[in-house]
């Protein structure tokens, strides 16, 4: 029996973003293994509803890294050997405290993995592990004799410019164990391949996509042509710049003081209070509308009945962008900034590509460049979704490719 391991950090249980990232996806694996056992390590909400041979295993929950687990690691000598290995990019106390904690749990799952592997009666001749994130989970599987394992990768688990610190060491053995490694874009399988060419032939760029719409983006109002609508979707903290797209925003409707600007931005995060007091200082005919964090299907339900001339992105580093490619689904062109996987989503098409950190006189210059043309890049945008990145079709197409690693 076919049995897939896929280790996330909450799905099926909430999450903001792995309900649009796993979700997609348990049909395709559901199809194509006999068994799927989803193992999240947080709880964010009410479980979503499964396939009849999908099953969650909450133990992870109740089984975080203790005080003692973390302590029990300073002795291990495994920790050690990494940090060691890792000492030419250790520069902070702040990074050596994220080194030892990377270690500990690394070790703390190494073993609760073994413990699920008894309690399923798992054949690891018969299994595949699966984790979503390129993090402490595929470390731990590093030592688990016997086992397959893939991971995904994405942004932020694997640029080091975007976390406090990042253990090539633990990456290393990581990549020498397992069967391959998914980024979700080629800038960060070029990434990854840069950082460690003897395994490149293990990482392959495999892309997420998103879900197909539920309609198509309605036009503007008859006779709307002074008002102009421009949406963003993505958490309030630092790596996505919502406060800087919200001084850019302002600034452009400062100087077309004539023009009604509508903004909808769908998320929240860390930084919700200091976009609130950002948002106050709008001019008179900007209206800010902050929805808060929404589930997908109501993310996918706005776009299809509001009619939105144009998506927003200033994130400084992405994997390939979901809100882009959601957006493009519905036929609405993505402003964005050059970084990342961003520039494989979007071309002068579908969209603008502003410089790695644009300034509110960059943004205003290309939104005026680009809004004669936002009519024309509607039909061009939703093609280009249709072709590149139509989820239902990446993620069986997957699904099918990761099942065949097993007998």
């Amino acid at each position: 029996m076919s049995t897939l391991v896929l280790l996330t950090e909450s799905y099926p249980l909430g999450g903001q973003t792995e309900p649009s990232f796993v979700g997609p996806e348990i049909d395709a694996l559901a199809a194509e293994f006999d068994r799927v056992i989803i193992v999240p390590v947080l709880d964010r909400g009410p479980q979503h509803p499964l396939p009849p041979n999908v099953t969650a295993d909450l133990s992870f929950l109740t089984r975080r890294p203790s005080p003692t687990d973390k302590a029990a690691a300073l002795l291990w000598p495994e920790t050690w050997r990494h940090i060691w290995a890792d000492r030419s990019f250790i520069h902070s106390p702040r990074q050596a405290l994220a080194a030892l904690a990377f270690s500990a749990y690394a070790r703390h799952y190494r073993r609760q993995i073994r413990k699920l592997v008894r309690r399923h009666s798992l054949d690891l001749t018969d299994t595949l592990f699966y984790s979503f994130w390129f993090d402490y989970h595929t470390a731990a599987l590093a030592g688990i004799k016997g086992a397959k394992f893939i991971t995904r990768a994405h942004g932020y688990d694997i640029y080091d410019s975007e976390n406090p610190f990042l253990s090539h060491s633990w990456r290393q053995a990581a990549l020498a164990r397992m069967a391959a490694c998914f980024p979700v874009s080629d800038f960060g399988t070029d990434y990854i391949r840069t950082d460690y060419p003897e395994y490149a032939a293990k990482i392959h760029s495999r892309r997420l996509g998103s879900a197909p719409p539920v309609g198509i983006n309605p036009p503007a109002a008859a006779g709307g042509d002074s008002a102009f609508t421009l949406m963003s979707i993505a958490r309030v903290a630092p790596e996505k710049r919502v406060d800087l797209l919200c001084r850019c925003l302002c600034h452009w409707a400062g100087t077309h003081p004539s023009r009604q600007v509508s903004w909808i931005h769908v998320g929240d995060g860390p930084l919700t209070d200091t976009l609130r007091r950002e948002a106050a200082k709008a001019p008179a005919n900007l209206t800010i509308e902050l929805t808060g964090a929404l589930p997908n299907a109501e993310v996918h339900r706005l776009l299809a009945t509001r009619h939105v001339d144009i998506t927003a992105m200033l994130s400084r580093s992405e994997g390939l962008g979901l809100a882009a490619c959601e957006s493009m689904a519905y036929g609405v062109p993505v402003m964005a900034t050059d970084v990342g996987g961003l520039p494989e989503t979007i071309n002068d098409r579908t969209g603008v590509l502003l410089s790695p950190d644009p300034t509110p006189e960059e943004f205003a210059r290309r939104l005026d460049e680009a809004m004669p043309r936002l009519p024309q890049m509607r039909p061009e945008a939703r093609m280009r979704w249709a072709e590149n990145f139509d989820a239902s079709r990446l993620r069986r197409e997957f699904a099918h490719e990761i099942r065949n690693m097993l007998p």
